[in-house]
């Protein structure tokens, strides 16, 4: 009769142990649900098993990682990265821009697709975040628990449950079997800012739309005896009129009840502020927030669980579930979306000759990523039994056929400019971008037309052609918010013709060699002795020319840079015919003819080398050599001479003491980042000309002064605001020996301009 009894107390208490299962839930709520990671810690540390896992939004990617056999120390690491900060915003890791495939910069501010296949319509985005590097690390950090279950959510290292909202049908979508990846990104895809997803002919997006809380789910699906919630969304909250996110979250997202299903349930509300809801930069603190709540709430929780399961027993059955994990090789590529041709031209970025890891892998799609005939990549992993390695599926939309874009400069200072500029791509086994602009403004006026041709094999490389003109009036440039003053008269009118082959270098650095043919056209007074009747001298300079050019860039923004590096190097060879004419008001006594030619090498760095917290501490040099000789006058000599110019501002002056055939100039920027968008800039430069061009005795033509007698300071302290559409600027600068040393200066816009012909 004992073992009787003894046998049927084994059993009831065996039929318990297996009976008390626990399902951890998890909210969404955009950035705050990295508190869930110190919850799942928490719950770990004291023993509480956790057999089932749901989640929405950021629940579904903490569950999600959990489920695939994450541990909570790995979770932290990635949320608080910076790589993960730039997938919640859209921006590429630097090492991983393809710099080849950069746009040349321009002063545009923002652009606008145009479907010429579609009638002419226009393309609205529908997303403010590029989602392409979110796509690829979701694939790289779910594919192999994918394979693992095969597309079964129960095998995974726990069973796993995620909400999706159906926009096509208008209802919540319970994910229990199929693509791990696209389900949790289905689940997260908050509304206007990442891109939707399609599964299966369905449109998704975020799962907060219709549950934000499936602790229903966890009941109907697990079943469990115990529910332990982890709630970080803001119940109606008003939403911030300067905040968009909260209005969005607000608009789409409907009230969901928080209320736990079951009388054995703790719900843990970690206290944590308002804060944007894409604002990962606190995550480390959030994760502290939810370790402390569920501290709080052991004892009420042990209530519930009797039985534990040690950390040591979970390790245990995580590292057998992981060991188990294909190992994420690739051996095979597949396009779809695109026809037989443009297929090929995508495929040729990525070399098959063997199985690669994930970093060539990575490598490879970015460069695809940052092709401007692109428009969208989404990925896929597809595991296949027969080799044990993964297919990447690439789902690939191309750029639309017509791009414009607009921009220009607004300023204090009388050198306003209007930018526009329209493209054409056409991608069939190469690709091939037409493109026009236009500045059109009192200081600058220009225009191109320009053709690209893009060979994506290996190696890569790309045929150019364009045809330039630029004006660069300087009668005003010293005045102030427009006012008419009388400086000297100095007009560069620069007609020239490029063609040339341009081949990447690794991943961030270009080698161009050109050729070019160029008509030089300078109007000028030698002095400011002058009335609007008379006729100013010109000279007329017809000439080609011939370069190499290699360029290092990884840097940040191409205005106002406070992260990354620049090396560029340039020579070349340039042969031409000066013909210079005398005005009503020139000394000169007739017309002076000469024959040109010189070599020239220049050599610029622009690095930021130190960064401690806010502050960051760059330099830059510019080094310039060439054996021009002069030309007719004086000043048609400096407006052939190369300038040194290491403030964007010093573009719109003409200053010949910055202006030499030989020089060397160098200078430190101290940079204090105020808040991410907002810096406080002091630059400081040095110039040293190897001799100082001077004007002759005559006071006409051009003489050389002593070696290394003369140098120029320069130096400038202000505030920018890098806008979305382009930076905002105050500046105070300092141009040694001008003829208007101190100046103050606002700027809306870049200072950019299309190429010129003489370097």
């Amino acid at each position: 009769m004992k073992k009787l009894i003894i046998i049927w107390l084994l059993f009831f208490c065996t039929g318990y142990i297996h009976a008390q299962k626990v399902a951890v839930v998890l909210s969404g709520g955009g950035s705050k649900g990295a508190a869930h990671i110190g919850v799942l810690r928490a719950l770990e540390e004291n023993q509480i098993p956790i057999d089932y896992i749901a989640g929405t939004s950021i629940g579904a990617i903490i569950g999600g990682l959990y489920a695939s056999g994450w541990t909570t120390d790995q979770m932290e690491q990635l949320v608080t990265s910076e790589q993960f900060l730039m997938w919640a915003t859209g921006a590429i890791d630097e090492k991983y821009v393809y710099y080849f495939k950069q746009p040349e910069k321009d002063a545009s501010w923002a652009s606008f697709r145009v479907n010429a296949d579609s009638i002419w319509s226009f393309d609205v985005p529908t997303n403010l975040v590029s989602s392409g590097q979110m796509d690829f690390i979701f694939m790289e950090i779910f594919a192999q628990a994918n394979a693992l279950c095969k597309g079964d959510f129960d095998s995974l290292f726990v069973p796993f449950r995620c909400i999706g909202a159906n926009i096509t049908d208008s209802k919540a979508e319970v994910f229990r079997s199929g693509d791990l990846v696209k389900s949790i990104r289905a689940s997260m895809t908050y509304p206007l800012y990442f891109k939707p997803i399609t599964i299966d002919g369905k449109m998704y997006m975020d799962g907060g739309m219709f549950n934000n809380f499936p602790s229903d789910i966890a009941l109907s699906d697990f079943d469990p005896d115990i529910i332990i919630g982890s709630k970080v969304a803001a119940e109606n909250a008003v939403p911030d009129p300067d905040d968009i996110m909260s209005q969005l979250e607000n608009i789409f997202m409907t009230e969901t009840s928080y209320d736990l299903p079951c009388n054995s349930s703790v719900l843990i509300e970690p206290k944590i502020p308002l804060t944007n809801v894409i604002d990962f930069s606190h995550s480390a603190e959030y994760i502290k927030l939810g370790y402390d709540a569920t501290m709080e709430k052991i004892p009420l929780i042990r209530e519930f669980v009797i039985d534990t399961v040690s950390k040591a027993e979970v390790q245990e059955r995580r590292d057998a579930f992981n060991n188990k994990k294909p190992p994420l090789v690739f051996n095979d590529v597949e396009v779809t979306g695109m026809n037989k041709m443009q297929r090929q031209y995508v495929l040729n970025y990525f070399s098959r000759r063997e199985a690669v890891g994930i970093e060539r892998t990575r490598e490879d799609y970015y460069r695809l990523m940052t092709d401007q005939a692109i428009r969208t990549i989404y990925p896929m992993a597809a595991y296949k039994d027969s080799s044990g390695n993964f297919t990447l599926n690439l789902d690939v939309k191309k750029e639309s056929n017509i791009l414009l874009r607009f921009g220009g400069l607004v300023s204090s200072n009388p050198v306003n400019q209007a930018f526009a500029e329209v493209s054409y791509k056409y991608l069939q086994r190469n690709a091939a971008t037409l493109r026009a602009n236009m500045y059109a403004g009192r200081f600058y006026s220009s225009g191109l037309l320009g053709m690209r041709l893009d060979f994506p094999g290996h190696p890569q490389y790309a045929l150019f052609g364009r045809i330039v003109y630029n004006q660069w009036d300087y009668f005003r440039t010293t005045s102030h918010f427009f006012e008419d003053k009388n400086p000297s008269y100095l007009i560069i009118n620069d007609y020239h013709w490029d063609c040339g082959v341009v081949v990447p270098v690794r991943n961030k650095g270009k080698f161009t060699l050109a050729g070019s043919a160029m008509i030089i056209d300078d109007e000028y007074f030698q002095d400011n002795y002058f009335t609007r009747t008379d006729i100013p001298d010109k000279t007329n300079f017809k000439a080609w020319s011939a370069s190499a050019e290699w360029e290092r860039n990884t840097l940040n923004k191409k205005q106002y840079a406070n992260k990354g590096t620049l090396l560029y190097l340039k020579g070349g060879i340039l042969k031409g015919k000066e013909n210079t004419v005398p005005g009503t008001t020139s000394l000169l006594s007739g017309t002076y003819t000469a024959n040109h030619d010189w070599l020239y090498l220049q050599f610029i760095c622009e690095n930021y080398f130190r960064s401690v917290g806010r502050f960051r501490l760059g330099w830059y040099s510019d080094l310039y050599f060439s054996d021009r000789d002069f030309f007719g006058s004086y000043t048609a000599t400096m407006l052939f001479a190369n300038p040194f110019q290491p403030l964007p501002e010093m573009k719109t002056l003409f200053m010949p003491q910055y202006r030499a055939h030989q020089y060397a100039g160098a200078g430190l920027k101290s940079i204090f980042m105020i808040r991410d968008n907002f810096d406080f800039r002091a630059e400081a430069y040095l110039c040293q000309p190897v001799r100082d061009i001077t004007m002759g005795p005559s006071g006409i033509y051009a003489t050389y002064g002593p070696w290394l007698r003369s140098r120029y300071f320069v130096a400038s302290a202000g505030l920018v605001f890098h806008s979305p559409v382009g930076p905002v600027a105050i500046t105070a600068s300092y141009y040694d020996k001008y003829d208007e040393p101190f100046m103050l200066s606002f700027y809306f816009g870049y200072i950019l301009f299309n190429p010129k012909a003489v370097n």
